[in-house]
């Protein structure tokens, strides 16, 4: 990846102070002084967070990056997988509706310290939607929090080439729903659940977010229609908000996942975009993306934040910027950052005290070249 010049980073200072400690992004004053200004955004750029600003930022980012980018190399993930033979407990391949499609399966992977019943983070894999697998390493960074006593539960769905938008989403409600039918047999508590997904996977645990108790965005009769699929909170990591908006080099993945050119169909699109579904009752949310983004614009994760806060009331959303990180890039896939969204979960799993179970420290999860069993 090419580095932007010195001269750009001055530029860039300005909005940043190149920490990764949140700082404040605040929102543009109000015309009417009697009008209720929005909860700040908790970002790591400073000045007012409006669209004229983003596209000023943007522009200065990528003014040095503008090579060829291949994005199906970019999103389609690591060749390898999570050695599951390490940890300690597992369930897995559990069809959560009524096929034998591998695709429709989660596997349960159990803390490595804690008491059942185990409170639950849902993993979605990204790959833009026509890619990646749930035993995939892509997802080896979520499995930390089994070692700070959280049970992970990867889930899988239908990729594009096998279903269109919305198969992906009922996949998703329909395996939160068969945990929770299920959780008193798998020892789980799902009081609260947060859903973590990266790329594709942080659009989907967007949506879920953002249909909370819409049941017409869920196929009931995919089983467990009597347990709910709502979440209490969300980690998307470089996570797709708006799929007709995504740049030229990545709007074929949303066509492919719509059937249709989005661009052709902007209104018709919006089904698939959770930016279209925020409402005053979407629960917190922890987004963290790259500015050198070419696949999913940072500028979506900016945006989706002020519109979920200023929906809410609230600062439900928070949002870290990582300058000059490209999609999926290694310096997002950090332990650091693993340990911050962590502190995100702790304060939805644990509101009235700390987390009993949570350390500084974070074994490497062993990954394989061949994909478990």
């Amino acid at each position: 990846m090419k580095k932007i010049p010195k001269i750009s980073i001055a530029f860039i200072l300005f909005f940043s102070l190149g920490s990764i400690v949140p700082i404040h992004a605040q929102e543009p004053q109000s015309s009417s002084s009697n009008e209720a200004k929005p909860p700040n955004v908790d970002m790591t750029i400073t000045g007012e967070a409006d669209e004229q600003l983003l596209n000023r930022l943007t522009d200065s980012l990528n003014a040095n990056n503008k090579e060829e980018i291949d994005v199906e190399e970019s999103i389609k993930g690591s060749a390898q997988y999570i050695d599951l033979d390490q940890f300690k407990k597992t369930a897995l391949n559990l069809p959560y509706t009524d096929t034998q499609n591998d695709r429709q399966q989660l596997d349960i992977v159990y803390p490595s310290i804690g008491n059942p019943p185990h409170k639950v983070i849902v993993a979605l894999h990204g790959g833009g939607w026509s890619s990646g697998d749930r035993k995939s390493a892509s997802l080896k960074l979520v499995q930390m929090a089994t070692q700070q006593g959280y049970a992970v539960i990867n889930v899988g769905y239908r990729l594009s080439d096998e279903a269109k938008w919305p198969a992906q989403l009922h996949d998703v409600k329909a395996a939160i729903r068969f945990i929770r039918a299920n959780a008193k047999q798998y020892r789980l508590n799902t009081n609260n659940i947060v859903v973590w997904g990266n790329s594709a996977g942080g659009h989907l645990a967007s949506m879920v977010a953002a249909t909370n108790g819409m049941e017409e965005m869920q196929d009931l009769s995919m089983g467990n229609s009597r347990a709910s699929s709502e979440v209490q909170g969300v980690v998307s990591w470089y996570g797709i908000s708006d799929i007709a908006k995504l740049p030229d080099a990545s709007i074929n993945i949303a066509n492919k996942l719509m059937g249709y050119n989005v661009r052709d169909k902007v209104e018709e699109s919006k089904v698939a975009s959770p930016i279209h579904y925020i409402n005053k009752d979407f629960p917190p949310i922890f987004m963290i993306h790259g500015t050198n983004d070419q696949i999913v614009p940072f500028e979506q994760s900016v945006l989706f934040a002020k519109a979920i806060n200023q929906a809410t009331g609230k600062k439900q959303a928070s949002l870290k910027l990582h300058i000059n990180a490209a999609h999926s890039d290694d310096e997002i896939k950090t332990t650091t950052n693993v340990d911050e969204s962590l502190d995100f979960v702790d304060k939805i799993m644990y509101p009235d005290r700390k987390n009993p179970y949570r350390s500084k420290r974070y074994k490497e999860i062993k990954v394989i070249s061949e994909k478990p069993s």
